[in-house]
């Protein structure tokens, strides 16, 4: 077997058990770590171990833009990788049910420079069943993918390569996505530029399935004491065997289809959330808490600590009784702020 055939089909393999696999973590997260290690065997970009990890990162108008090195490290990241392929997954299978014939289009903002999201399903489906247009901010992912992709012998599953702002990006009338794929954020949606790229791409795709589907941020008073020492993912204990004593005090935001098209897309300088009282605590080591829970389509769900996007974020400034208000801060520094209600 020639040893490019032979590459594809061993993508094609792991592909298929990461996105099948049900069993013990230990051997899912081996999974996603040879898969990954296929992406970077045929890309010409490197990590160098020498530079700081934040060295190419870019401050935008619309939020931080990881540099290359950071956004390949997210790939190792194995319940973050297995939930979005999943959820892609899922996306691509129901819009090839309903859709005339054509090809699937999905568009891709920020691919980092493995396409750790794309790349892997491209393995599985046909050219005329999904084809990709692939974003990215810096040119040196773009130009990373693009040997990863030709390294495999997938180019006819990628429509076009773009190297620029997805904030910016205006999409050919003619290339419509059917799917529009960004994990561009951090815990609580803050800082990165998640919520921005997704309200200017599905203003010009209004009827496109949106991966992630969902982004809630909920808020909880949390007795500190009782959180692990050691962080545990939660889908990972689900016989509770440690039992964290948190009080759900409401939701806070959340970044979906529905919420997108609520909001008045005029606003430049925040978007609308939620106003919640804050209860007073049973006892005094409760403190407030951002919980980000993300669910990439249907059953696919990253629940608290899964991974860096699912962490928790304490609330500053807030005390037990009062009724604040939340809004979400846009911007170069886009974040939940929050005030008290007078």
């Amino acid at each position: 077997m020639p040893e490019d055939v032979a590459i594809i089909e061993e993508l094609r393999r792991l592909t298929r058990e990461t996105l099948n696999y049900r069993g013990p973590r230990g051997i899912l997260a081996g999974l996603v770590h040879e898969l990954v290690g296929v992406l970077q065997s045929v890309a010409d970009f490197r990590i160098d171990e020498a530079l700081d990890v934040a060295e190419g990162e870019t401050v935008c108008a619309q939020g931080l833009a990881i540099s290359p090195t950071q956004a390949a490290g997210c790939a190792d990241e194995f319940l973050r990788t297995t939930a979005f392929l999943r959820g892609l997954h899922v996306a691509i299978t129901e819009a090839l049910y309903s859709n005339s014939g054509r090809p699937i289009r999905i568009l891709y903002a920020g691919s980092g420079p493995y396409g750790t999201l794309a790349v892997p399903l491209m393995s599985l489906f046909l050219p005329d069943e999904v084809r990709f247009t692939i974003l990215d901010l810096h040119a040196a992912s773009i130009e990373s993918v693009k040997s990863v992709v030709s390294g495999l012998g997938l180019d006819q599953s990628v429509e076009s390569y773009v190297a620029g702002n997805a904030c910016d990006y205006m999409i050919p009338g003619e290339s419509l996505p059917d799917i529009l794929l960004c994990e561009t954020m951090s815990t609580a949606l803050e800082k990165e530029p998640q919520v921005a790229i997704l309200r200017h791409l599905l203003a010009q795709a209004p009827e496109a399935i949106i991966v992630p589907e969902s982004v809630r941020v909920d808020a909880f008073l949390v007795d500190t004491s009782k959180e692990p020492v050691i962080i545990i993912p939660e889908s990972d204990d689900p016989l509770a065997k440690w039992q964290p004593d948190r009080i759900d005090v409401g939701p806070i935001f959340e970044l979906s289809v529905s919420t997108i098209h609520s909001w008045d897309p005029l606003a430049m300088d925040h978007l609308p959330a939620a106003t919640i009282h804050i209860p007073h605590p049973p006892g005094p080591g409760y403190r407030p808490f951002l919980f980000t829970t993300i669910t990439t389509r249907g059953e696919h769900v990253l629940l608290t600590h899964d991974c860096n996007l699912t962490g928790i974020r304490e609330i500053e400034g807030i005390s037990a009784g009062e009724t604040v208000h939340f809004h979400y801060r846009l911007g170069a520094n886009p974040c939940l702020a929050v005030e008290a209600v007078e």
